[in-house]
């Protein structure tokens, strides 16, 4: 269960330092592209995984899947990006959130894992839990011309959970953990150094705050990715159960957050969401 907090802890400081950089200038581009660096080093340095003794002699048979989550990842924090931006965070966090119910179902399908009426009743409940937790009336105002970008994330983010859920049940072993989630990383940098070179960012002067903010993201970028494989291995709980947990409590306690930290009001509505989220962790426990 520890990992599965990690893992919560760790996606939740990510929402809240992509707000606190908004504040300092730091450029998406760039704020990107280090998170991902950050995220290689921590875990090169942390594992060292590329020591003789970790070393498959040959490519490993899940690299497909890291290059293919590692294009995923990037792709997703530039959509984030933008749909933050054009579409609105409120709409952004409720697609990203809401795609929780692709693994869950794809656990559910595909490795037959069981499913009760507490626990169907908690799946739901969460996946309300989301909505409500993160509404605001100016969702209804929302263009519908930036629908595509959130429509995409909510798919993207699906898929990207999904495969996390395929590769580590079926793919990688429990020692191959590091090596995969660095590699993953390292391929994500390598797509913003390119993406960097072809829109001609890399001449952008780095302020200070976008090397901290960046490193700090990294880090829990690495973190949030790292322990939800640890707590898929060794949580005790069906994968969907941790799929379901691990968003509905990034809701719930970024919403605390938003509260304590940056003064956000939590609306009638808001609350119940809360409410909800706890009352559905009882019933997936």
């Amino acid at each position: 269960m520890i990992y599965l907090i990690l893992c919560i802890l760790s996606s939740s400081m990510i929402y809240v330092i992509f707000r606190v950089a908004k504040n300092y200038n730091c450029k998406l581009q760039s704020l990107i592209t280090i998170n991902y660096l950050a995220a290689s080093l921590l875990g090169i340095l942390l594992f060292q995984p590329f020591a003789e003794a970790n070393t498959p002699a040959t490519l490993p048979h899940w690299m497909p899947f890291a290059i293919l989550l590692g294009i995923l990842f990037i792709a997703m924090f530039y959509l984030i990006g933008h749909s933050a931006q054009k579409a609105g965070i409120t709409v952004t966090t409720l697609a990203n959130k809401l795609s929780l119910v692709f693994p869950v179902t794809f656990s559910l399908i595909y490795f037959n894992e069981q499913l009760s009426t507490l626990k169907a009743i908690g799946i739901v409940t969460a996946i309300i839990a989301v909505g409500l937790t993160v509404y605001k009336k100016e969702l209804t105002k929302t263009n519908l011309v930036y629908i595509v970008l959130p429509l995409f994330i909510f798919l993207g983010s699906g898929l990207i959970d999904s495969i996390v859920k395929y590769v580590q049940a079926v793919k990688i072993s429990e020692s191959e953990t590091s090596l995969y989630t660095i590699l993953v990383f390292m391929v994500a940098f390598l797509c913003g150094v390119l993406v960097s070179i072809f829109t001609k960012t890399y001449r952008l002067k780095l302020n200070p705050a976008t090397l901290l903010f960046g490193a700090l993201l990294g880090i829990t970028n690495f973190g949030s990715l790292y322990f939800i494989i640890k707590a898929l291995n060794n949580s005790g709980l069906e994968s969907s159960l941790v799929f379901a947990l691990n968003n509905m409590a990034i809701v719930a306690f970024t919403a605390i957050l938003g509260t304590l930290l940056f003064k956000e009001r939590l609306n009638k509505i808001n609350f119940a969401g809360v409410v909800l989220a706890l009352i559905s962790l009882y019933f997936l426990l």
